[in-house]
């Protein structure tokens, strides 16, 4: 069978798409410039093979602008990510191409150069409550590989009837935040289930009982429970 998805890049988060692919029985080929990446992939069991994503008529050999549907553009670099999202748009104008960005910053860079959905670690957690992209089953597989290898967890945590944050803002709650965990916003049950982004600029004013969402690595989402969980303020959160 013809490949359906090319998957750029045999790095550790390429090969773990590629085992979804694989048990989905849903045909791939795995392609990178690095005859020891595409060797390491082969020994896991991959179809990768070596081939430079810069020239077009390698990408068109390949199947782009042909039988591919999908592109994952998963090199380790962004810069990489955004030349091959430019080749392959302006070979196949209808192919669906999806992009993981390293850096926040790459996101609008990889948008313009041609990706339908740019994913960054922190974001695909954030956003299981929006369509991302067209096929749920991408959504899934990439929200299994990337919490996988990132080592990522979505949180909600209510905040307590004892918690120094009854009353106070969330900005309050961000000058008090000292481990790596991005705060996506809170629910407040009086208005609602709907989130209430922290990035919107809302200085929204916690209650207890109000849910507060994050995301983050294990150890700094048990630091992020036990800072809501205090009755007294750590030192200077209160203005």
């Amino acid at each position: 069978m013809k490949p359906r998805f090319a998957l750029f890049g045999c790095n550790p988060l390429a090969i773990e798409v590629a085992r979804r692919l694989t048990m989905d029985r849903t045909p791939f080929v795995m392609l990178d410039g690095d005859a020891a990446r595409v060797e390491s992939a082969n020994k896991e069991g991959m179809p990768a093979r070596q081939m430079d994503y810069t020239d077009d008529d390698a990408l068109r050999d390949e199947g782009i602008g042909g039988h591919i549907e999908g592109v994952f553009c998963l090199f380790a670099e962004d810069s990489e990510n955004v030349f091959l999202a430019i080749s392959a748009r302006a070979l196949d104008p209808q192919l669906r191409i999806v992009a993981v960005c390293q850096a926040p910053q790459a996101a609008p860079k990889l948008l313009a150069a041609g990706a339908d959905k740019v994913v960054d670690p922190y974001e695909i957690s954030g956003a299981r409550v929006h369509e991302l992209i067209q096929r749920p089953e991408v959504v899934e597989l990439l929200e299994q590989t990337v919490f996988g290898v990132q080592d990522l967890n979505v949180v909600e945590i209510t905040i307590p009837r004892h918690s120094w944050l009854n009353g106070l803002r969330l900005s309050d709650l961000r000058r008090a935040m000292t481990h790596n965990v991005l705060l996506l916003g809170v629910v407040d049950i009086e208005r609602g289930k709907d989130l209430i982004f922290s990035t919107r600029g809302i200085d929204h004013k916690l209650d207890h009982d109000d849910v507060l969402v994050a995301i983050g690595a294990s150890g700094g989402i048990a630091a992020f429970r036990a800072l809501i969980d205090r009755a007294a303020p750590p030192g200077g959160a209160r203005s």
